[in-house]
């Protein structure tokens, strides 16, 4: 059932009737590539989160390759502006309401929010191509590269040691993501957490929100490693964090994007979006999902995920999960192994 919007005229009994959004049509191409090779300078606007900023990296990356004289200024939402500030392909991060101060005659200003939201294949072609497309570049080279920053490395070692986590394996976890037909569900993220933690190591679980709930603590004292809540951390000590696990696990949020920059193999759990819209420049990963044994997956984010209880996320275990982090555990295992028989 769509938006209902009811109205009355005067002298006339109220109605009800069905409400349809139009909204404008798309744009032709973001920008043409004259106008780059003749400007000094290319603001990128993106109000979105996480995710959907590390998206447009790789399309930037390509841009600079073919305008090396060409500087990038990112307009993003504050949180996220310091991680982007540390990556070479942007020469200035600035948080969005200052972006507005950047207008100048040899400057090229192209706003992407609501553009992949817009376009009418934003459930059919992955978003890292919908934004190289907007440029006229396809396909997009590589996926995009981050490399924390040393104060960041140094904040992420020193947090480890403050918590004690010393163990042989570490497995990094996202609690949830910003909505709640992306995210697993978290008794399942704390069961999962235990398993680890009883068998292989210390495990991480990352959160924005410092209040969020805590792992109970195990009953079993004779773990191989602790469970560890970082919550509220900057992105760029949460990237390095990232870099020093093993393995992630992590929903279809900027977590699983982030993971991906930074190296880390990783397990993603996808309910309503499909996998490829976002995995399809990664390597590295399992993907779980329900498509399988539920009927209504993917659905795309459509009107029927408000109402729903997530009996896709549901539908995907703890014990599902952790098979699949047991395999790339071995086949990170047989890398180092074989990486080792080679330099010896």
């Amino acid at each position: 059932m769509g938006l209902q919007h009811r109205f009355h005229v005067r002298g006339k009994p109220w109605r009800q009737e069905q409400v349809r959004a139009v909204l404008p049509p798309l744009p032709g191409p973001l920008c043409k590539h004259h106008q780059l090779a003749a400007a000094q300078t290319l603001v990128v606007r993106r109000d979105a989160g996480l995710g959907d900023c590390l998206m447009i990296l790789p399309t930037l990356e390509a841009l600079k390759q073919r305008h090396p004289h060409l500087g990038i200024i990112f307009a993003a939402p504050a949180p996220i502006v310091k991680l982007l500030a540390d990556l070479a392909v942007v020469d200035e991060a600035v948080p969005l309401e200052e972006s507005a101060e950047l207008s100048a005659p040899e400057a090229v200003t192209v706003d992407l929010s609501n553009y992949m939201e817009r376009h009418p294949l934003s459930w059919t072609v992955p978003r890292i191509d919908l934004v190289g497309t907007g440029f006229g570049i396809r396909p997009v080279p590589h996926a995009a590269h981050y490399e924390a920053p040393p104060a960041a490395k140094d904040a992420a070692r020193q947090w480890l040691r403050q918590q004690g986590c010393a163990g042989h394996r570490r497995l990094g976890m996202a609690l949830r993501g910003i909505y709640g037909h992306r995210s697993w569900l978290v008794p399942y993220v704390f069961e999962l957490a235990h398993r680890f933690a009883a068998n292989y190591g210390d495990v991480i679980i990352f959160d924005a929100d410092t209040q969020a709930p805590r792992c109970p603590a195990a009953e079993d004292t004779t773990s191989a490693g602790i469970v560890a809540s970082a919550y509220g951390l900057g992105l760029p000590t949460v990237a390095a964090l990232l870099a020093e696990c093993d393995v992630a696990v992590v929903p279809d949020t900027g977590l699983l994007h982030l993971a991906a920059c930074v190296g880390t193999p990783f397990v993603a759990i996808f309910g309503a979006v499909p996998p490829h819209l976002r995995l399809n420049y990664y390597e590295n990963y399992r993907c779980l999902t329900a498509a399988q044994t539920v009927s209504c997956v993917p659905c795309c984010e459509s009107s029927r995920h408000l109402r729903c209880q997530y009996e896709c996320l549901g539908a995907i275990t703890a014990q599902q999960v952790m098979a699949a982090v047991e395999e790339l555990l071995t086949a990170h295992a047989g890398a180092d192994a074989h990486c080792d028989n080679e330099l010896s």
